[in-house]
């Protein structure tokens, strides 16, 4: 690990666990942002991370069992300690337990499922589209950071989106569920196919065949996605939104249309901003649900659409250095 900012196995553990004060967690943050070898790094811990959540069914070995008889022990060592003072060192029964049930995993785990190298694919400035080893097709939106075995080798098939948006087509396999590592936020598949955005460690689901299982990391909830569904994961509160997706602009990377019926103004603007990469805003609070209702090809200039959208709504545009304003 990176000595010189003091980044430690052990803080990683916590850091997994949310047992970091903000301070620490930006303390880690920082070391992951400081260069791409930190970063993945980082990404290997939490595969190996992920993956020991399932030692059991793959070892015999509970490590849930293993942490509850600690927490025992703990317990009893806090009632011991109210005679003889507090015991000393920064890491509590249950950081222990966690840091040697970890460890023992990582040995296992690397061996088993490790041992071919991570690759790292970054879609930068181009939509990329990436065949893994099981034939699971995944669409990469531009500046989109995707890390994956190069060979499933387990039981599971674990991948990481680190970063930014993408479509997955999952190769069915009943035996091996395919799990996605985004954020806080875990996501569990056997064959299906869904979108997944990762923005700030604020994850969104969409799914267009099958079922899909949501867990996350900070409060252990779990929900169930069919398809035509939406959930949105906040890692400040650990919760889900889950609704009906109410369009399917969502897709406008992957088949180059945008297909719209109805939506407002707003959303519209919403999904320009991100495909283009631009600065627009709507300047009147009314026009933000005006109904709207076409279609574009998104290889086709923003400037036609803009004037598109103006005409038909009876509106203007107005650009101010590199900012577009409808009013």
């Amino acid at each position: 690990m990176n000595q010189r900012l003091h980044i430690t196995d052990e803080l990683l553990i916590s850091y997994m666990l949310n047992e970091v004060s903000a301070e620490e967690a930006l303390h880690v943050d920082g070391w992951r942002n400081l260069d791409a070898e930190n970063e993945r790094r980082f990404e290997q811990f939490r595969l190996i991370w992920e993956s020991s959540k399932n030692f059991k069914a793959d070892t015999g070995i509970d490590a849930h069992a293993s942490l509850q008889k600690v927490k025992q022990r703990a317990a009893e060592t806090k009632e011991q300690q109210v005679k003889i003072g507090p015991m000393p060192g920064r890491f509590n029964w249950l950081k222990i337990a966690a840091s040697i049930i970890f460890m023992v995993a990582c040995g296992w785990i690397w061996v088993t499922r490790f041992a071919n190298p991570v690759v790292q694919v970054e879609s930068k400035a181009a939509i990329k589209i990436d065949t893994l080893s099981d034939g699971t097709v995944v669409t990469l939106n531009k500046n989109t950071r995707f890390n994956h075995p190069e060979k499933f080798t387990g039981d599971q098939r674990l991948v990481s989106l680190v970063s930014g948006e993408a479509f997955f087509n999952v190769a069915h396999n009943k035996a091996k569920p395919f799990i996605i590592a985004a954020g806080k936020a875990s996501i569990k598949v056997m064959g299906t196919s869904f979108n997944v955005k990762n923005k700030n460690e604020k994850v969104e689901i969409i799914v267009e065949t099958g079922l899909v299982q949501i867990s996350n990391s900070v409060n252990g909830l779990m929900i169930m996605l069919k398809p035509g569904e939406v959930a949105v994961f906040d890692p400040q509160t650990g919760k889900f939104t889950k609704q009906h997706n109410p369009d399917n602009l969502y897709q406008y990377y992957r088949d180059k249309n945008l297909v719209f019926k109805n939506i407002p103004l707003s959303r519209l603007v919403a999904v320009l901003n991100e495909a283009y990469g631009a600065n627009i805003a709507i300047a009147r609070r009314e026009l933000n649900s005006m109904q709207i209702a076409g279609s574009f090809n998104i290889d086709e200039s923003l400037d036609m659409k803009l004037n598109v959208i103006a005409m038909a709504l009876n509106i203007t545009v107005e650009k101010k250095q590199d900012r577009i304003i409808l009013k």
